[in-house]
């Protein structure tokens, strides 16, 4: 007699699977696998391969060449045209925020790459600015000069956002925001300054209102 290896005492040998139980475990998984739900744990767990969420782009990157154009323009000795910009589209948007806050960027084309966003015609250029202006975590350097940029892209449409700021704890914005003020003029600018200009107590920033009054006058 062929002797066959004993189980231990009181423990049952595992049954052998049988054709139908193999059959149905993998149509179960290859299901499973199609729908995304990763595989069904009724014996060893079959590991699927997972894109890690970095490596998923759920939104276009800025494109390299687009961001050596901008930063070609951003070097000329003098402002590039706004039809230079405009054939850029809206694209260069995000390009000219992150140029703004680039560090590895010469400080006079970061200050440029702001005031570019007021030559490009789409309503997040705008809309960035203003981002740029309200966030007190950003430099002061690019929101005092988005101050400026969003007077000149918006106009007086500008005027109630720029009031806002002139509270700001920041005093170098406080500065820039009365000086676009002044540039934008008209009735509601100088109530504005006037307004502001008694509770003000910090001196250079006192000049500034003064300053944007004398713009402000007709």
């Amino acid at each position: 007699m062929s002797s066959q290896p004993s189980s231990p005492r009181g423990v049952r040998p595992s049954p052998a699977p049988s054709r139908f139980a193999a059959s149905r475990w993998v149509a179960l998984t290859g299901l499973a696998v199609l729908a995304g739900a990763g595989p069904v744990s009724e014996a060893a767990p079959v590991r699927a391969q997972v894109l890690p969420a970095a490596s998923v782009s759920l939104a276009p990157s800025v494109p390299g060449p687009l961001r050596a154009e901008a930063l070609g323009l951003l070097s000329q000795p003098n402002a590039a045209p706004d039809a230079a910009w405009r054939r850029l589209g809206p694209g260069v948007v995000p390009v000219l925020a992150a140029l703004a806050e680039d560090t590895s960027v010469p400080d006079a084309q970061r200050m440029r790459a702001v005031t570019a966003l007021a030559r490009v015609e789409t309503p997040e250029a705008g809309q960035t600015l203003q981002a740029m202006l309200e966030d007190p975590h950003r430099p002061s350097d690019v929101r005092s000069q988005a101050a400026a940029a969003l007077g000149q892209r918006l106009g007086f449409e500008a005027v109630n956002t720029l009031r806002a700021r002139l509270e700001d704890r920041d005093l170098r914005l406080r500065e820039a925001v009365a000086q676009a003020l002044g540039r934008l003029g008209g009735q509601q600018v100088r109530e504005a300054l006037e307004e502001r200009l008694p509770l003000e107590e910090v001196p250079q920033v006192r000049e500034a209102l003064q300053q944007g009054l004398t713009l402000a006058e007709p």
